[in-house]
């Protein structure tokens, strides 16, 4: 029998208001949404895949707007002129009970909704009409599904592959604690099913969920924010009842959230110096000539001269858009916070100062466990980090120069 070939799409959040950012990336970022969502559909077209399954919060069912919900139905069309079959279940953005937006648009006769918590299972079949696989599929029917639908799902029981749809949180999945416990459930709760497949929405890390299930999460097509870097897409996967699938990653997104890490030393004391050293260690971090667009989170460290003047936000305008115009960049945020002045510790420690004795404190500290435990903030005393002493202890290290670049920081004369 030959393979069934399936798309995997998850977290598309189609109309996000993307609030607090500038109404220009706000725009753009609602646009290339939409413009990774194509690009997913354009895939499935071009690997002429027999479904395509989109495991929830396909749009924020309080913000779809008109052109978008046209947008929805004409993707959808799309792939019904293409012979694929849609399967669709409902997440805590798009939930699937009456009067909210899920439950009522117009969708073509090729899409199927699971919009109940009740799982229910839907045959599969090729171009022939013959049978070739089966999907069982359960939705969010209201924005808060705090039940553990996996559990409801009955395990597979014919020769054909079998794949799960749900929108939930696997509580040991990377990124899980980032996002609500909607529809929680375990590993265990997946293995015990024998499905071929399972393709999960709601975590926005792409991954496998374990070694023991064949379980992913496809991750959201677009980034939406600097937490969620590098490229997003969808997985294409082909599946039969011989071998375990190996998802391919197909990258969606035509605008890129990346992150680089800048030190600043003491020798650069000018703003030309500074923005040569930034465009050049962001070229040789991000991936720049990939034909995307990238928008890119600067995390300045060391010590630096100019540590006092980047506190100012004219300043530190200025230099963003030095660097984002050097760079051709639609967007680009320097963040300072790690960036001191330059201070000669060692002058401090001889000094006759309150910071002198701090210092003294300082190097108690790490030999003196009584003094430890009387400053252990309560969130790690009441934690369940196995050593708090250690810990602590690893928090010192560099603490002193910190503190002195901090305590001196826009006073003259003190470097």
């Amino acid at each position: 029998m030959a393979s069934l070939r399936l798309i995997h799409i998850a977290d598309a959040h189609l109309d996000t208001p993307f609030y607090g950012r500038e109404e220009s990336l706000r725009r753009r970022l609602r646009e290339a949404c939409r413009e990774a969502f194509k690009n997913a559909v354009d895939e499935a077209i071009d690997r002429d895949v027999h479904a395509v399954l989109i495991a929830g919060d396909l749009f924020d069912n309080d913000r779809l707007s008109f052109a978008t919900e046209q947008f929805i139905l004409v993707e959808m069309e799309r792939m019904k002129e293409a012979g694929i079959r849609v399967l669709y279940a409902t997440g805590n953005h798009d939930p699937g009970r009456a009067n909210y937006r899920a439950h009522d648009l117009a969708w073509p006769e090729n899409v199927h909704l699971f919009r109940s918590a009740n799982p229910e299972t839907v045959p599969l079949h090729d171009s022939g009409g013959q049978k070739i696989g089966y999907v069982t599929g359960a939705g969010h029917n209201s924005a808060k599904e705090g039940s553990n639908l996996a559990a409801l799902y009955e395990p597979s029981s014919d020769e054909l592959p079998h794949i799960g749809l749900l929108h939930a949180q696997v509580l040991s999945a990377a990124g899980a604690e980032a996002h609500e416990r909607y529809a929680p459930c375990t590993v265990s709760d997946l293995v015990g099913k024998q499905y071929n497949y399972w393709a999960l929405g709601h975590i926005h890390i792409r991954q496998r969920v374990g070694d023991d299930v064949p379980g992913w999460y496809a991750g959201n097509i677009q980034g939406r924010n600097p937490g969620e870097t590098g490229p997003k897409g969808v997985l294409y996967v082909e599946i039969d009842r011989v071998s375990a699938p190996e998802p391919e990653f197909i990258p969606v997104a035509p605008v890129i959230w990346d992150k680089a890490d800048v030190s600043v030393s003491r020798s650069i004391s000018q703003l030309e110096p500074l923005v040569n050293r930034l465009v050049g260690d962001i070229k040789a971090q991000v991936a720049l000539d990939d034909g995307l667009e990238h928008l890119i989170r600067v995390d300045l460290s060391g010590e630096s001269p100019l540590a006092g003047e980047l506190n100012r936000h004219d300043n530190l305008e200025d230099l963003c858009e030095r660097v984002r115009t050097e760079l051709d960049l639609a967007w680009l945020e320097i963040k300072p916070g790690a960036l001191l002045p330059p201070v000669d510790v060692e002058k401090f420690r001889e000094s006759r100062t309150v910071l002198a004795e701090i210092f003294e404190i300082m190097d108690r500290l790490p030999q003196d466990d009584e003094l430890l435990e009387d400053i252990c903030p309560m969130h790690i005393a009441r934690s369940d980090v196995p050593d708090k002493k250690a810990y602590l202890r690893s928090l010192l290290e560099g603490l002193d120069r910190q503190a002195a670049s901090l305590l001196v920081r826009d006073k003259p004369g003190t470097h």
